[in-house]
């Protein structure tokens, strides 16, 4: 299948802001994956039609909560909650949560009603976006992963638009509503990628490691077993991520190594920087880490995270790895001898590791988050 490309966005962010304000709601959560597409999205909506108003509706326990407010925009909480490979006081829990959902939305879109509601994922769109049906309210959802979550092949019923992070995921939807515009990823890594084409900051041999927010047990038990090797090399600095529950454990197994070369935390807050300084990249295969590898042009040690929802982290990488950009490491085989082996064999070979950047950068789609708000700005006008 290859869908259709959006109406009048071809490839590059249209110079002209030419586009009357609009109210846009985007809803979604969970996780950051679920976010930061939603933030990309709405910076570029305040960039085409200045004076737009965009708000967000998600849940209460999710990182939206932290995340958007810190970002200035008007969020609205309300109940969800999962239901897959759970009991039956979940499913129960799941149709109350729905329910309760689907009527504040319709309070809420009827106080103040948007022209459009783009979902990005997560339990919590699902009661938004069909109350936005209900009401007559065009949606527009945007799946970023190769495979989509349940959440998403139910609403993406509902959607016009789907903005697709893969194409593979378009076997999942109607042909005729997909776009595959790559995933919108946050300003700041767009700098980064404008920084590496004046001159390349990196120095010395330097490696990242991270798990997402919450950390991954995985690459944090791999690590520590890497540490006495990786504190032994003088031409070696390395950045872990550790999330908040590993933190004391792993730093504790790299206090040998020099504080200057070795730098353990719960979380990075300024990831662009860090993707920028790397010259090799550990980490899971949540789709919004590879758009921001992408967009930075960086080579990658992928160890998917084997529980996620129909092994999209997987094909995730797979479609990584196909394309050169990449390299997979089983979670299941990820240990301390086998990262240090793995790590080793790409540092030591340079003009790899430069084709496999490049590779990564031709998977990049820079212009993603532009892409979508020209087309969610021409859905509001209709």
């Amino acid at each position: 299948m290859t869908p259709n490309p959006p109406d009048d966005t071809s490839s590059t962010e249209p110079k002209e802001l030419v586009h009357p304000p609009v109210r846009i709601l985007i809803t979604g959560g969970g996780t950051g994956g679920h976010v930061y597409p939603g933030l990309a999205v709405a910076g570029a909506l305040e960039k085409l039609a200045p004076g737009s108003q965009v708000r967000f509706a998600g849940t209460s326990r999710g990182i939206e909560s932290v995340l958007v407010p810190r970002a200035g925009y008007r969020f609205a909480t309300l109940p969800a909650s999962g239901i897959r490979g759970l009991g039956g006081r979940a499913r129960f829990l799941f149709l109350v949560n729905f329910f309760l959902g689907f009527f504040r939305s319709v309070l809420m879109f009827l106080v103040w009603r948007p022209r459009v509601v783009l979902g990005t994922g997560g339990y919590v769109s699902a009661p938004v976006m069909l109350a936005a049906r209900v009401l007559g309210i065009p949606c527009a959802l945007q799946e970023q992963n190769a495979v989509p979550g349940s959440a998403n092949r139910l609403v993406g019923r509902w959607a016009r638009r789907i903005y697709l992070g893969f194409e593979a995921a378009g076997r999942n939807f109607k042909a005729d509503r997909c776009r595959v515009t790559g995933n919108p990823v946050r300003a700041e890594f767009l700098a980064a990628v404008t920084d590496t084409e004046t001159g390349d900051p990196r120095k010395g041999t330097h490696l990242l490691v991270f798990g997402g927010s919450r950390g991954a047990a995985t690459l944090n038990a791999a690590v520590t077993g890497a540490a006495e090797t990786w504190c032994a090399r003088p031409d070696l600095s390395v950045l872990i991520q550790t999330g908040p529950k590993d933190h004391e454990a792993v730093a504790a197994a790299f206090d040998a190594g020099p504080a200057d070369r070795f730098t353990v935390v719960p979380y990075i807050d300024d990831m662009a920087s860090a993707l920028r300084q790397a010259d090799l990249v550990v980490s899971r295969s949540g789709a919004m880490t590879l758009a921001e590898l992408q967009c930075v042009g960086r080579a990658a040690v992928l160890v998917p995270f084997p529980f996620a929802t129909d092994g999209h982290q997987l094909r995730n990488a797979e479609d990584c790895a196909q394309a050169g950009a990449a390299v997979v490491l089983k979670d299941e085989a990820c240990d301390g001898p086998a990262l240090v082996h793995l790590v080793d064999e790409l540092l030591g070979d340079p003009a790899r590791l430069r084709g496999m950047e490049e590779a990564a950068a031709q998977l990049a789609r820079p212009d993603a988050a532009a892409v979508i708000a020209a087309d969610l700005l021409q859905l509001a006008a209709r």
